[in-house]
């Protein structure tokens, strides 16, 4: 029994003060700086995210990313479902071009990074290798928000989400498969070393396939371009999402797959519902804003270094890598400079990745997270710049390329 029905101070409102704070936050900064110098909202959101992070007023701490996990993860896997439903491997099979420029895309930016690191900062091999795998990537998050924003549509358009979803597959394996390195290097224990990555790898991808059965099964019976479909659409990605957490898979590949499978035995357009939209885009907001706020002062002062000349050789390597098989794929050569430009940003999904390596490999992940973090919320922002004007020059956009 309580003493006094009436409230008793001092007043805490605790995290659901903090989130919404945050939202009204990221809103304001994000329409000020579009409508004032154009940038894309969700630099906005990530900028908010540095505001109120360790960075700046401190309401969020790089560990909140532990506790809000589950919306960020939800977010991705909306996110992610949504992209892999863009990929259509009939039409990848008869173009394998594409496939190829995005191999060397992602490979050339391993690479260099990986060198820049190793050879230029002697940067230790392993720690330079884990950054590099994680670096392949573009990420999904910024890609599809600007793409979005902009109502893009066109063979440019369509090009980057098909890379972004592909180049994202990638650094996911790739970074597992270094996780068992790890395991090699640190424990030499090379049957953990040769199983854990094959169980993440092989596991995701039947957990992908589980996704896209059971969501063909239901949308016999549900139309997924209403309110119901809605919420059984984010049932079946939290159910998804829990069972990859029970079996210790992660969770960003699990979806892509999902939706490519979907795409490839429901060649049928897909509509997501307005409800699932709307609710959609609180999750999005909000993961921006979480994902600039991990970012701390001591990680920029570690990494910030870095981060200059990363960004340079990765932009370059992404490049040359889309220009090198863009004319044989059916892309000119301004196109195909444009989609390497689109590839830049990073954010949500380094985060997740970098994570996974902490919890497993706590003080290596931690050097590996100054670098990649330093480099993501630079990427973010930036990288949101370089896909709402490679797509403007594209002439893609409901403005008609102005």
């Amino acid at each position: 029994m309580i003493d006094t029905p009436w409230p008793a101070g001092p007043f805490e409102f605790g995290e659901v003060l903090r989130l919404a704070l945050a939202l009204f936050g990221a809103i304001l900064v994000s329409e000020a700086l579009r409508r004032f110098i154009r940038l894309p909202r969700i630099a906005g959101y990530a900028l908010a995210g540095l505001l109120l992070g360790p960075m700046g007023l401190g309401w969020f701490a790089g560990q909140d990313m532990l506790r809000f996990r589950m919306l960020i993860d939800l977010a991705l896997a909306l996110l992610l479902f949504e992209l892999g439903v863009q990929v259509n491997l009939r039409w990848l099979r008869t173009n394998l071009w594409v496939v190829a420029g995005s191999l060397l895309e992602s490979g050339l930016a391993f690479a260099a990074v990986f060198g820049l690191l190793r050879f230029v900062f002697h940067v230790d091999g392993k720690l330079s290798a884990v950054i590099a795998a994680i670096a392949m990537g573009t990420s999904p998050a910024v890609v599809m928000r600007v793409a979005a924003e902009l109502q893009a549509q066109g063979q440019v358009s369509q090009r980057i989400l098909v890379m972004t979803a592909l180049n994202t597959a990638y650094a996911i394996i790739a970074s597992k498969l270094i996780i068992g390195g790890l395991h090699g290097a640190f424990r030499e224990d090379w049957v953990l070393a040769v199983m854990h990555p094959l169980y993440l790898v092989l596991g995701s991808f039947g957990m992908g396939a589980a996704l896209a059965i059971a969501f063909k099964l239901l949308r016999r019976h549900f139309d997924f371009s209403d309110e119901q479909g809605g919420a059984l659409l984010f049932a079946l990605l939290l159910l998804t999402l829990a069972a990859l957490e029970a079996l210790n898979l992660p969770s960003g590949l699990a979806p892509l797959v999902g939706g490519i499978m979907v795409k490839f035995i429901d060649p049928r357009p897909h509509l997501w519902p307005r409800y699932f939209g709307t609710a959609g885009a609180v999750l999005f907001i909000l993961l921006f804003v979480l994902t600039g706020a991990a970012v701390t002062w001591h990680d920029l002062l570690i990494g910030g270094g870095m981060a200059g000349a990363l960004l340079l050789v990765r932009g370059l390597a992404k490049g040359c890598g889309v220009v090198a098989f863009g004319p044989l794929s059916g892309l000119s050569l301004k196109q195909s400079l444009l989609v390497g430009a689109a590839l830049s940003p990073m954010a949500a999904m380094a985060l997740l990745l970098v994570q996974d390596v902490r919890l497993i490999y706590p003080a290596f992940g931690d050097k590996a997270a100054a670098v990649v973090l330093t480099l993501m919320v630079v990427l973010e922002i930036v990288g949101a710049i370089a896909v709402q004007w490679a797509l403007h020059k594209a002439g893609e956009t409901r403005e008609g390329g102005r």
